[in-house]
């Protein structure tokens, strides 16, 4: 038994060594590392295609859907990039969830990229390697949560390039740098507000740091700032033209009862999200090795994202709690990628041997091919066990029967979709006709969707509304709604219907819908 652990021991530090010379020898390692992240990214599809069969697409991307069906200049309560980004993508493909799921996993891949190329920049090669194989666990870029294309999705995919565009723009002062910093830095505020924190961060990093004045000096800011202001400018006729909506849903955000649960909820949650991939690398560098004293002083690059991590981490509850301003948890979904990378930026004495580097690659794939081989069991149980849980409404099939109602009273397609933002945003992306929404609010405080127009701009209200018709749902437990599309058609056709979510021939619990068929005039 010993001399067969032994050579068990033996194959597995050779094996270790020829994974380690694939992915950290210099000519390698610059096809290595892609092929990786593509696999990655193929291996989250299968894993989401075969852990959410029995759901229909997140709401979010649904709603994404719906954004993309006109370019404008803003969506209602967020920036237009997401909606320009679904406006092209399902120009080319068709939708369905797995076409929802394939651009959310080209976020994350984007995403993985971005953090090598920042984690590249500010480390060494073995760190960045170790970082985007332990970031490969990280439960926002594999699995369940994976599959939220969003705002938030967006800007993490864009945030690591943004940082990475910084810190090359504050070495160079070159005005073609400040060109491509203002360029990313518009794209992520074109996606949600939030970017303005990691602007401010970037901002904060350059003023303090000791070089300052020779950036300051340069072209570089200020260019990146003409860029920012020209690409920004025409959401920004957008936000006089509306009245500035997403600043007065993020007021009515912030300022929402029982925001600091939210608040205290964020910071841990998102915490022990990032802490799966930290502790997988801390695991693969056991055991632990430090190099001699002054050995790597801390460069520009590592200072300057150690001071936008600390900006970004302590901020956003520094300023809520005594505030009493609401954080919504997925505030904070793009923000905590950089912590592993600080955190080895901080601590430059310990040692990142080759070895390492294989075990948290093969720890990384072994793990993705145990959750891929699960994924379709867990589902299954879990449908199962659990058939009244909501992720289970029949949402797509809601959709082709309201399609089926409006087709065979009027003999067109189903042009508007107006109610409860969970039930009209998955039936304007599963319906035929792909009908606008007209949604309610999908955070609290509910606000109806005609009590704020101006959150669906898409949509000319009333006019669009009495002109062409619509479909009103709601769910029947939801007196408010049900009374609300009385209001918005009181001549209109009033009927319930109960549906069930059935896959390979089990059912889910029924959930009946009230409809509301306001015919056009």
């Amino acid at each position: 038994m010993g001399g067969r652990g032994v050579t068990i021991k033996r194959r597995i530090k050779r094996l270790e060594a020829c994974l380690a010379a694939v992915l950290l020898t210099p000519g390698r390692a610059s096809r290595a590392i892609p092929i990786a992240i593509a696999a990655f990214a193929l291996a989250g599809l299968a894993i989401l295609i075969a852990t959410k069969f029995c759901q229909d697409v997140f709401k979010d991307s649904a709603e994404a859907y719906a954004w993309g069906r006109q370019f404008l200049g803003g969506y209602g309560r967020h920036p237009p990039l997401t909606g320009w980004i679904t406006g092209v993508w399902y120009r080319v493909f068709p939708a369905r969830d797995w076409a929802s799921f394939l651009l959310s996993r080209l976020m994350t891949a984007l995403a993985l990229a971005g953090i090598y190329v920042l984690a590249r920049r500010t480390l060494d090669a073995r760190r960045a390697a170790l970082i985007v194989f332990a970031m490969m666990i990280y439960p926002l870029l594999i699995g369940a949560k994976s599959d939220r294309f969003n705002n938030y999705q967006v800007l993490l995919a864009l945030m690591p390039f943004m940082i990475w565009a910084s810190l090359v723009a504050y070495e160079k002062g070159s005005a073609a740098w400040g060109v491509l910093f203002g360029a990313i830095a518009a794209a992520a505020a074109l996606t949600i507000y939030a970017a303005a924190l990691p602007l401010l961060a970037i901002l904060l990093a350059a003023l303090v740091h000791p070089g300052r004045r020779r950036f300051f000096a340069s072209p570089a800011p200020y260019v990146a700032i003409a860029v920012f202001l020209l690409l920004i400018s025409p959401h920004l006729v957008w936000l006089v033209r509306w009245n500035f909506p997403p600043l007065h849903w993020v007021g009515e955000q912030v300022a929402t009862s029982g925001g600091l649960r939210d608040t205290l909820r964020m910071v841990p949650d998102q915490l022990g999200l990032v802490a799966i991939p930290i502790a997988g690398a801390a695991l693969a560098l056991m055991p632990w090795r430090f190099k001699p004293a002054g050995e790597r002083p801390i460069g520009t690059d590592a200072f300057l994202v150690l001071v936008i991590a600390a900006v970004l981490m302590l901020v956003p509850p520094l300023v809520a709690l005594p505030l009493k301003i609401r954080l919504k948890i997925e505030w904070g979904d793009a923000l905590y990628f950089i912590v592993p990378i600080a955190l080895l930026a901080l601590v430059p004495r310990i040692a990142v041997r080759r070895r390492a580097v294989a075990r948290m690659a093969a720890a990384a794939a072994i793990l993705i091919a145990v959750y891929g081989t699960a994924a379709p069991f867990y589902a299954w149980a879990k449908f199962a066990s659990y058939p009244g849980y909501d992720v289970y409404a029949p949402t797509s099939e809601l959709a082709r029967e309201v399609t089926r109602l409006w087709r065979a009273r009027f003999g067109s397609p189903l042009p508007i979709v107006a109610g409860t933002f969970d039930l009209v945003a998955p039936v304007a992306f599963y319906s035929p006709d792909h009908p606008r929404m007209f949604a309610d609010s999908p955070d609290a405080p509910r606000i109806f969707a005609a009590d704020q127009p101006q959150f669906s701009p898409w949509i000319d209200y009333p006019a669009d509304l009495r002109r062409d018709g619509f479909v009103g749902i709601c769910n029947d437990f939801d007196p408010d709604c049900v009374a609300y599309l009385a209001r918005l058609a009181p001549n209109g056709e009033a009927r319930d219907v109960t549906l069930t979510r059935e896959v390979f021939g089990r059912k889910a619990t029924p959930w009946t819908f009230h409809l509301r068929i306001a015919p056009p005039q």
